[in-house]
């Protein structure tokens, strides 16, 4: 409910992309979870490329407005919250536009094609005040939050060194998806696989090490080659921290295998213990510290019974992160992963892209 008691009135910005999903039950995604948020309306419906998804749209929610134009959504709307799931080019003037109306809004990853392009937006957010929930979902994984936990009270000692492997689905070829997608363009995405998943791994990382990315070392490679030139299959990062512990990230347009069988893997290493989470998204998490408080057990698996929540786009505890955001927006917080935090992301993107392409090591110019 919003601060009167009534219900917070929420819009959808783009149907056609990525985890928007489907009105049906055959892509359940975002549509899904907004309509399933207690205390929450979702009163309109925008989409900027496929006309066709308004008369989905209609078909499916017929009390809710349709819009073919952000302007005029803002314009005749009435609303508190927008969730926007656009291709990275036009999600930053969109972004900017909402927040200018004082309009909070969960945006889901990339968030621009280069940081450049975000900045205005974080200026934007910080002069209207307004809630937002940039998603990178990594970090709220129940793995991920017992990790830091376990960070914070000290089992682990001090932070040495946190390695990802990211490895997904190949672009093109006989095992491969469309390489002329929206995701592997350079005008719509802006960057390759580093851009469109490593940017999860480099968020979670940096949540683990606590601190932001000092230098960044980086080799990009088109092992496969159908996507257009400018987007790697393959980042191979070798990561400088500011706490000065260190990293390293493959990640990869690599895999020939289905979704179920993708390479995802992180594991932390501290001066007193480590941890694995291998592969990621499993439901245990493998702990060892040599601290006294373990004298007695100085390993443990950690494991986690993850019911599935029908028709949402991750799983129970992303939705849970989702009703965090709301929560939020009803009690004027800023939210807990905000456009700063993608803002950061992107710049240790950018930097890595400018090592790879000149072969050297790489400051991260962190700012706004």
């Amino acid at each position: 409910m919003s601060a009167n008691g009534k219900p917070l009135k929420a819009v959808h910005i783009g149907l056609s992309v990525g985890h928007a999903g489907s009105f049906d039950d055959s892509k359940p995604r975002l549509i899904h979870d907004f309509r399933r948020l207690e205390g929450v309306d979702v009163v309109a419906y925008c989409e900027l490329y496929d006309p066709s998804y308004l008369d989905d749209a209609k078909k499916h929610h017929p009390n809710a407005n349709v819009y073919s134009d952000v302007d005029e959504l803002i314009a005749k709307e009435d609303f508190d919250l927008a969730c926007v799931v656009l291709v990275p080019r036009d999600i930053p003037e969109v972004l900017i536009k909402l927040a200018n109306a004082g309009k909070h809004f969960l945006v889901d990853k990339q968030f621009a094609r280069k940081s450049d392009e975000l900045k205005e937006v974080v200026r934007a957010v910080k002069r209207n005040e307004v809630t937002t929930f940039l998603a990178y979902p990594v970090r709220f994984h129940p793995a991920m939050q017992d990790l830091r936990r376990l960070i914070d009270e000290g089992a682990m000692g001090k932070p040495m060194f946190v390695e990802g492997r990211f490895v997904i689905g190949q672009v093109g070829g006989p095992h491969g998806s469309d390489p002329t997608g929206v995701p592997y363009r350079m005008d719509t995405e802006g960057g390759g696989n580093l851009h469109y998943v490593g940017c999860h791994l480099l968020d979670g990382m940096r949540y683990l090490m606590g601190c932001e990315i000092k230098s960044v070392q980086a080799m990009n490679g088109r092992p496969l080659g159908y996507a257009e030139e400018g987007i790697e299959d393959l980042s191979v990062l070798a990561l400088e921290y500011e706490n000065g512990g260190y990293g390293s990230m493959v990640c990869g347009y690599m895999s020939a295998r289905t979704a179920s069988e993708w390479d995802r893997a992180l594991v932390f290493r501290g001066t007193e213990g480590q941890a694995n989470w291998t592969p990621m998204l499993a439901p245990k998490l493998e702990v060892v510290s040599a601290t006294e408080a373990w004298s007695g057990s100085p390993d443990k698996t950690i494991h986690y019974t993850l019911p599935p929540l029908p028709s949402i786009v991750f799983h129970v505890w992303f939705h849970n992160w989702i009703r965090r955001f709301v929560d939020d927006v009803r009690a004027g917080s800023p939210g807990v992963l905000t456009v700063e935090d993608a803002l950061y992301v992107l710049q240790s993107i950018d930097a890595a892209y400018e090592s790879a392409e000149t072969g050297r090591r790489v400051e991260v110019q962190y700012g706004f």
